[in-house]
């Protein structure tokens, strides 16, 4: 492991920001509101957030002590008298490191500022390495990342696949061999830097949610070395009672399907469904129009009950380009319609992400500004 580094930008600062917290909450609304609005005077924040310009005063103070916002310049204008000065969440002074570790590449990672925009990509040159050496090899890709920053660090942020509980323990990676390890623990003991840890396809539907085609009630169905989905409903991302919400790739839909999974059982999605699979049936011959049909229809077998059980109407779907393309879209609108009553509603969509290649990276950065920041 890369031992703790001291001379990193590190903000200090406290833990997520939770309603319930009073203060903290008041904090979180007048962050919220800059980045959603983007730079206000004191007044117009107070009319803003409802609260008054005392209290604004007070908590624009504490922000700025925190480094969490800036003054940016007068508020350009015709009224009388000296120009109220405007503030704004440290757009230019902060950064998010994030790390997708859930693709077909090796691991990747970025600097990201606070609105997601990828700022430098950095990708590990390994490939194939399971539990302390994939470890390894992820606090050097983030020691990496960390050297080539120029501004302080609000936190770390991880797309891992698998199930990934609270605080950051992943519960089962099977790619990785990992299983109940705390790996938010093993990378904030090496960086000092809090770390916040999410499923691959939860990043993803965050970062649709957030910069994207995003709504109130979606799914978002991920192709990459599994099969993952993303379900947001009433603006709520869902994880499950043990965190496995979403978890398609190990659904066995056909008991004649014998193909063996990545876990270890036989005739999961991922055995048919997965990039590798899909790539594999490719290499042996298989037609790509007759391949996007079956893939489809074994996707659609499994969504389509989801979509009809909750009455989602946004779907987006994503992963490798060259695999997730309009044809395999077309196809999968079409299954999905012969299996869901939903599907087939005047006002349902099927997208493509529009930047599959930084969804979970992007993702990750809105992770790590609602638990610093407390920007849902």
């Amino acid at each position: 492991m890369t031992s703790p580094r001291k001379d990193w930008n590190v903000l200090s600062h406290g833990s997520a920001i939770l309603p319930s917290h009073g203060r903290e909450h008041n904090l979180s609304l007048v962050l919220q509101t800059l980045s959603d609005q983007g730079a206000l005077s004191r007044a117009d924040l107070a009319r803003a957030t409802g609260l008054t310009r005392v209290t604004v005063s007070e908590l624009v103070a504490e922000l700025i002590n925190r480094s969490h916002v800036i003054e940016t310049g007068q508020q350009e204008g015709k009224r009388p008298g000296k120009p109220p000065t405007l503030v704004d969440l440290n757009r230019p002074g902060l950064r998010i490191i994030g790390v997708d570790l859930s693709g077909i590449v090796p691991f990747r990672a970025a600097i990201m500022d606070l609105d997601g925009a990828i700022l430098q990509s950095f990708s590990s040159p390994k490939r194939g390495a399971t539990r302390e050496a994939a470890v390894a090899q992820l606090l050097e890709l983030i020691d990496t990342a960390l050297g080539q920053c120029d501004a302080p660090v609000l936190g770390i942020g991880i797309g891992s696949p698998g199930v990934v509980a609270d605080r950051g323990i992943v519960v089962v990676a099977e790619k990785f061999d990992w299983r109940g390890f705390d790996l938010g623990a093993a990378v904030e003991q090496a960086t000092g830097i809090n770390t916040h840890i999410l499923n691959d396809a939860d990043c993803a539907i965050l970062s649709e949610h957030t910069f994207g085609q995003g709504s109130d009630h979606m799914v978002l169905l991920r192709l990459g070395r599994g099969v993952g989905c993303g379900v947001i409903t009433h603006n709520t991302l869902v994880r499950g009672t043990d965190f496995a919400a979403g978890e398609l790739g190990h659904v066995r839909q056909r008991a004649e399907d014998t193909a063996l999974c990545s876990c270890g059982e036989i005739g999961c999605l991922e055995a048919y469904a997965s990039i590798p699979a899909i790539w594999k049936s490719l290499a042996e011959g298989e037609e790509k129009g007759q391949l996007n049909q079956r893939v489809a229809a074994y996707l659609a077998g499994a969504v389509a009950p989801l979509l009809s059980i909750l009455d989602i109407r946004n779907v987006i779907f994503t992963g490798t380009p060259d695999v997730v393309d309009q044809h395999l879209a077309q196809a999968l609108r079409e299954a999905l319609a012969l299996r869901s009553r939903t599907a087939r509603a005047d006002d349902f969509s099927l997208s493509l992400s529009e930047d599959p290649e930084h969804l979970v990276l992007r993702g990750c950065a809105v992770n790590v500004r609602f638990h610093e920041l407390g920007i849902a």
